[in-house]
């Protein structure tokens, strides 16, 4: 752990542990007084159901506060407002006087929302930091969320001793209210660099000139009271700004760029911000009552430590598009009930619910609808399989559909099995499959119907066209799962085509030539050869090397006239470092984990072994990438492989990067490190370019791109880009 990341924790745990003693140590009450009379009478209680259950009522004069005078009170504090005390003696209009003790438990509002969920929120986002610093993925992208994180959770832990007038804790939540959003802005501007978005706004390096205003706010307090209703003001209106500011930033970018990390981003850490904005902020900088206090709008806080963990782990961005649409249909209809149930309540009970409690019933409802609709889903699917089977849902047939029709080895067999789908499917037989030579006013796929017939496009070539032709209408559910079906028949035919005339070209040639092929034969002997010849090389150097010299050790031992056992031990030992090595090379020529767990799984583990072995800093960054062509995996293991080995070899670099980058169709790969770099043609010129001219072959193999940059003494960077057939290669 560095020292600056140290220094962050420790002022981190200093800040929030003394926040939550300060509210721990006396329980907040909100009593505000009228000294008119010289006398400090009860006005108001920010507990109402407390003062009711203490008897505290308007009009009462307050005595004594912790055994101190009220009135010595006010003199020192020079405010109306007593905010925390363990004890008071009241004085009744009647006379009577009356002593009460004042315990956390009496108030389960400010235990709850001073100290428990403080205390909650400050562990949990102290754990989730921790946990973010010990990804490998460490980069300043996470280290600006880590830091946005601390900070809302020092703003939120700080709650508590603000409200009693601590000015170490108002001075806390003010700075970490303006520097969260700060920091998540500065988080905006690089992680559009990471995504290649432009940024589009100025550098976000001035927003931190605002923590020094606040400063300049702060010493004003001490120069002039006024400031001490002034500077609240500021922040909570530096606050509001910074918010909008994010959400234009959000909202424009998305409707340029359609993202759906960008959305992901807004929706995971700024609409917590919302409810604390619209329901607070807002109504305080326009001199009204608050919708809501701040200590209940600030729970929604507690949603981004989630956030985090969800961003960080999921990785898959098609899982998190799936839960989210599903999220928003559930909270649609959870949102619509809940409103429902409370109006009905709320007419019975008008004069009875405050609008407090109004909302505490909608939440809960909603909490509670929402999470029904959740259980409800997995007891359909554990007990009611026939509402997501096939027999229940058209579309949701096309899965074994497909699976079936995939099996076909040539076009009349799929042809016979899509016959097969509709008679079971749409129940008739009333169509045809026909294959003309005239022009079809369609495109695959496409339906259309007239007179009752439907007729659909599978395949069309220049020679020929196939037409299904149905004479029975359809329902619109039986349209869209014939429609969808007929896209897969068009795309089988096309692979069966080409895998027809390609065996049909390769048995011309063996009839013509009356030989096995020879071109064929000479490019998979070229192949194998080029490969043995890497691995001669890499054995060659490597456990050869290491076969040989323990050989001259044994000639010595054998010439000797004692055996010494300490020197025979050594040797054993390094037998069994040669057989380890060994070992690994049998991996690297076909890598169990990569068939077993997947690209993501052996890159890691690819990563840990160079870690051990290599005498640089190794920073990766490896996105989960997914690809129609399966091999490609397998090009992305070893392009990643042989790069590693050359930086061990011969980049003699200190700090070494590899970037792996999804998009669409394919891949990136950066690689960079600080070594003594080279100059390219020498280095294709020697013995020393086996590994990259290996790189390039397999770049160059599936229509990549590959660019090399490097200098003498100034490292080397390698960009390589391969996107699946079909894509064209923006070079």
């Amino acid at each position: 752990m560095s020292k600056l990341t140290c220094s962050i924790f420790i002022t981190y745990l200093l800040l929030g542990i003394y926040a939550l003693v300060i509210a721990i140590q006396t329980p907040f009450i909100g009593i505000l007084v009228d000294t008119a009379n010289g006398q400090p009478v009860i006005v108001k209680s920010y507990y109402t159901d407390w003062a009711q259950q203490q008897n505290i009522e308007k009009g009462d004069i307050l005595l004594t506060i912790d055994g101190q005078l009220a009135e010595e009170k006010i003199m020192e504090g020079k405010s109306h407002i007593f905010r925390s005390a363990k004890e008071l003696s009241i004085k009744k209009a009647n006379g009577v006087i009356h002593s009460i003790k004042i315990k956390h438990t009496d108030i389960p509002e400010e235990l709850f929302v001073h100290i428990v969920f403080p205390l909650l929120y400050f562990l949990l986002s102290f754990g989730v930091a921790i946990f973010l610093w010990k990804r490998p993925k460490e980069n300043q992208i996470t280290n600006l969320l880590t830091l946005f994180l601390l900070t809302c959770s020092l703003a939120y832990t700080s709650i508590g001793a603000s409200s009693r007038g601590d000015i170490i804790g108002k001075m806390v939540i003010g700075y970490c209210i303006v520097f969260c959003l700060v920091l998540f802005i500065h988080f905006l501007q690089h992680y559009f660099y990471y995504l290649h978005i432009k940024w589009p706004s100025f550098h976000s390096k001035w927003l931190y000139l605002l923590p020094i205003l606040l400063t300049c706010c702060y010493l004003m307090e001490f120069v002039d009271s006024r400031f001490n209703q002034i500077t609240p003001i500021v922040i909570l209106g530096l606050f509001g700004i910074l918010v909008l500011y994010a959400l234009a930033i959000l909202i424009t970018s998305y409707i340029r760029t359609q993202s759906v990390k960008i959305r992901l981003i807004a929706i995971a850490l700024i609409i917590p911000f919302l409810p604390f904005l619209l329901l607070f902020v807002v109504p305080e900088i326009l001199h009204y009552p608050p919708i809501l206090p701040a200590e209940f709008t600030a729970l929604f806080l507690l949603f981004i430590p989630f956030s985090f963990i969800f961003i960080q782990v999921n990785e898959r961005l098609f899982d998190i598009e799936y839960q989210l649409s599903r999220f928003r249909y559930y909270c649609a209809l959870a949102f619509f009930s809940a409103l429902i149930l409370t109006l009905g309540i709320s007419i019975f009970l008008v004069e009875q619910l405050s609008f407090t409690l109004l909302t505490a019933i909608v939440a809960l409802i909603f909490i509670v609808n929402l999470a029904s609709f959740y259980v409800k889903e997995q007891l359909d699917f554990k007990h009611r399989k026939v509402i997501f089977s096939s027999n229940g849902d058209y579309v949701h047939n096309l899965y074994a559909a497909v699976n079936r029709m995939g099996k076909a080895k040539n076009q009349q067999e799929l042809l016979a099995r899509f016959t097969y789908e509709i008679t079971e499917k749409l129940g008739t037989t009333a169509f045809t499959i026909e294959t003309i030579s005239q022009h079809v006013p369609l495109s695959r796929g496409e339906i259309n119907t007239r007179n009752q017939t439907t007729q659909l496009l599978l395949y069309d070539t220049a020679d020929e066209k196939i037409v299904l032709l149905i004479s029975q209408t359809l329902q619109k559910e039986e349209l869209l799962w014939l429609e969808l079906l007929a896209l897969y028949v068009s795309m089988f035919m096309d692979s069966l085509k080409l895998i027809e005339d390609l065996v049909l070209d390769i048995q011309h040639m063996k009839v013509t030539n009356e030989t096995q092929l020879p071109w064929l034969d000479k490019l998979l002997w070229n192949i194998i050869e080029k490969e043995k010849s890497i691995l001669a090389q890499e054995l060659h150097d490597t456990i050869l090397q290491e076969q040989l010299h323990l050989a001259r050790e044994l000639d010595v031992l054998a010439g000797s006239s004692t055996i010494q056992g300490e020197k025979v031990r050594a040797i054993r030992e390094q037998l069994l470092n040669a057989t380890k090595d060994l070992r690994e090379y049998c991996e690297n020529l076909s890598p169990p984990l990569l068939d077993t767990f997947g690209l993501q799984i052996a890159l890691k583990k690819l990563v840990q072994k160079v870690n051990i072995r290599a005498n640089f800093l190794l920073n990766t960054q490896i996105e989960r990438v997914h690809f129609q062509d399966l091999s490609l995996h397998l090009v992305v293991y070893r392009l990643v492989q042989e790069l590693l080995n050359n930086a061990i070899k011969h980049a003699e670099a200190t700090e070494v990067s590899l970037r792996l980058v999804a998009i669409e169709h394919g891949f990136e790969l950066h690689y960079d490190d600080n070594g003594i770099g080279c100059d390219i043609e020498d280095l294709m010129k020697s013995s020393a370019s086996m590994g990259i001219n290996g790189i390039r072959e397999r770049v160059r193999a599936f229509n990549g791109h590959i660019s090399i940059i490097s200098k003498p003494n100034e490292g080397m960077h390698i960009n390589i880009k391969i996107q699946e057939e079909g894509e064209k290669i923006n070079d």
